[in-house]
């Protein structure tokens, strides 16, 4: 488990740190800050060059500020040389948008996976 890192978005904290202590591993230091004009700001202290790194993100209210978070932050860990790069969502951001059963609606379930392919994540693990 020597070539593994496991980050937490800001909602999911807790959450990280209850896996982190079952695997016997220390949480990833990283940095997250909103500016004031609401853009934030992602920033990775520790090497991940070479790792597989897991990021933990919940889809508490407000939703689509979280997948901003959890998109800036596999950017991040993408420019820092991560080897992988797989995202742990409890639930699944849009996942009742899965079929188009209307017409003229979105695919938002899709749109949400081509998201996170865009963003270069490895795999995307739902629990």
């Amino acid at each position: 488990m020597n070539n593994i890192k496991i980050f937490a978005c800001p909602t999911a904290e807790e959450f990280t740190k209850e896996i982190c202590d079952n695997l016997g591993l220390e949480m990833g230091k990283i940095h997250h800050q909103k500016f004031k004009n609401d853009n934030n700001f992602v920033q990775i202290l520790e090497t991940v060059r070479q790792k597989d790194v897991y990021i933990v993100q919940t889809t508490k209210p407000p939703v689509n500020e979280r997948i901003m978070e959890l998109l800036i932050t596999i950017d991040a860990i993408k420019r820092a040389s991560a080897k992988n790069i797989n995202v742990v969502l409890p639930y699944f951001p849009y996942s009742r948008s899965d079929k188009k059963d209307q017409p003229r609606i979105p695919i938002t379930a899709k749109l949400m996976a081509q998201l996170l392919e865009a963003a270069r994540c490895n795999k995307n693990n739902n629990m």
